[in-house]
């Protein structure tokens, strides 16, 4: 399968170049990037530089006419206007599919622009670059015309422990906005209200128990990812409908507070105990992750620290 990926020196581009390259697939990066170069020599793929907004329509058909795949992981304010450009360039025959964390808008523009000879995948990998394989990973498949690529991918995935879940890309950005978007905009809430307050982190990590000290770690593991991306995937979800109905929630309990009102603050609590549902699993859950989370404290405690090495062994 020779498959091109537009975007290939990013993140998530070049994740994929590896994973289709590692599956003897005959791959080709394309990028605007000055890394691009770097990226496919460590790789041992093949490598095009170039903005794909800009390539005569013409020079396109012809670089896809041996392609039986191309992939889109460009940022998503660009998404619809690379997919715009591509689509009619590619042959019947081949396969169009994205990576973009929404999907109704790079899913219905795929199915514009392209023939009905072309299939078209819309997907949704639910990790980040730093994913050492695919086993045990979700990942969203919105299929539009399926054909023998799209059950060649579909293999693929699955051969490596994908958990495939089909959605339609209105099912799925209706999802998202809550379980990706809503935890992103509490978590970017609660970086911004540390430093708002001029916080001294560090120094409260000592007083921390664990389970506050992996919620405090998910807020920096957002702060220290691709801010533009999370600042597309705020503004191209359907996110105001779930924001007021967190701020409003928010508000409720904040006067409630405010009020001292302890009984209405626990049945609010309880409220949300019952609709959550399996409360006991998810304890058991987070039991595991906070365990972790304590041995990896004690193993980073034992260690010596240069100080503490040179008392202990004075050269």
């Amino acid at each position: 399968m020779r498959i091109t990926i537009l975007g290939g020196a990013g993140g998530m581009g070049e994740w994929f170049a590896r994973f289709f390259k590692d599956n003897n697939c005959d791959v080709r990066i394309v990028d605007i990037s000055d890394k691009t170069e770097l990226v496919a020599n460590e790789l041992g793929v093949q490598f095009s530089t170039a903005d794909i907004l800009k390539v005569d329509a013409g020079v396109l058909k012809e670089a896809f006419a041996n392609t039986d795949v191309v992939l889109v992981s460009v940022p998503i304010d660009i998404t619809e206007r690379v997919i715009e450009r591509v689509g009619p360039a590619l042959q019947e025959g081949s396969l169009l599919m994205d990576v973009t964390s929404v999907k109704r808008a790079p899913v219905a523009m795929m199915e514009k622009c392209t023939t009905e000879g072309v299939e078209v995948l819309g997907t949704h990998p639910l990790f980040g670059p730093s994913a050492k394989s695919l086993r045990g990973m979700p990942v969203i498949f919105v299929p539009i015309r399926k054909g023998l690529l799209y059950e060649e991918i579909y293999d693929i995935f699955e051969r490596h422990g994908a958990k495939i879940e089909l959605l339609t890309a209105d099912e799925h950005d209706e999802i998202m906005a809550v379980i990706q978007g809503l935890p992103h905009f509490i978590l970017f809430s609660y970086g911004i209200t540390l430093k708002d307050l001029n916080f001294d982190i560090e120094r409260a990590r000592i007083f921390m128990g664990p389970m506050y000290e992996v919620v405090l770690d998910f807020v920096g593991r957002l702060l220290h990812q691709d801010p533009q991306l999370y600042a597309q995937i705020q503004t191209n979800f359907e996110m105001n409908a779930v924001h007021e109905t967190f701020l409003a929630a928010a508000t409720r309990l904040s006067k409630l507070v405010s009020e001292g009102n302890v009984d209405a603050i626990m049945e609010e609590m309880q409220m949300a105990k019952r609709h959550f549902g399996n409360t006991g699993g998810a304890m058991r859950d987070s039991d595991r992750i906070i365990e972790e989370k304590i041995k990896l404290s004690f193993k980073n405690e034992a260690l010596p620290s240069p100080d503490r090495k040179k008392k202990a062994w004075p050269e």
